[in-house]
């Protein structure tokens, strides 16, 4: 008995312990880390890769959109764009420097696994969808951008509003939003405008009384 050590304290999860010259071995740890990791919201692996500085604007041309100038439009409109010839890998283009504000209705929305919030909006008078990305400002180089402040903001107003889930939920709330224009891949997103059109990132919501 002189070489062992009684515990009368648990183990997290009773994970085995090893007692050895009175020197208490954890073997829970590594467990607990991996447990960590998985649940963090914060797990760099989970955000975005696809055109990520131009959709996050931590790309160099984000000093071209006149975020001053915001051009009010409207699902229609961004429904009827001309699709670029070529979307993947492209830098910024010209068609992604503006910054709009729209008002819609928001239909449908989930967590996607990128952890953008994925929003389907609606034209009130056509009825036409697209959708807008609402970004996780706790990704890598979006952290340490002076737009922090905006994409924390605009991600804490729908999470206290809408509480989105891995699954979609559906909707009918009328909001306005601003954001700048983007055209993502055509990859069968639901509620995708037929041009890929999107806003990405939101920049701005509130409920339209």
């Amino acid at each position: 008995m002189n070489n062992l050590l009684y515990l009368e304290s648990y183990c997290f999860g009773k994970i085995f312990c090893i007692v050895k010259n009175k020197k208490i071995i954890f073997l829970y740890s590594t467990f607990v880390l991996l447990f960590i990791l998985l649940l963090s919201e914060t797990s760099f692996a989970q955000c975005g890769k696809e055109r990520w500085d131009v959709k996050t604007l931590t790309d160099k041309d984000t000093t071209k959109i006149d975020f001053e100038n915001i051009i009010q439009t409207t699902v229609s409109e961004q429904c009827s764009l001309k699709r670029p010839q070529k979307v993947k890998n492209m830098p910024r283009m010209k068609s992604e420097t503006t910054v709009y504000e729209i008002v819609a209705y928001i239909i449908e929305y989930k967590k996607e696994s990128d952890r953008d919030f994925h929003v389907v909006i609606e034209d009130p008078e056509t009825e036409e969808t697209m959708v807008v990305e609402i970004l996780d400002p706790e990704c890598p180089d979006i952290d340490n951008t002076s737009r922090y402040g905006i994409f924390k903001e605009v991600r804490d107003w729908f999470k206290e509003y809408f509480h989105p889930t891995s699954s979609f939920k559906t909707t009918k709330k009328k909001v306005k939003l601003t954001g700048v224009g983007f055209f993502d891949y055509l990859h069968g997103q639901r509620g995708m405008a037929p041009n890929g059109r999107e806003i990405h990132p939101v920049l701005s919501i509130g409920f339209v009384i």
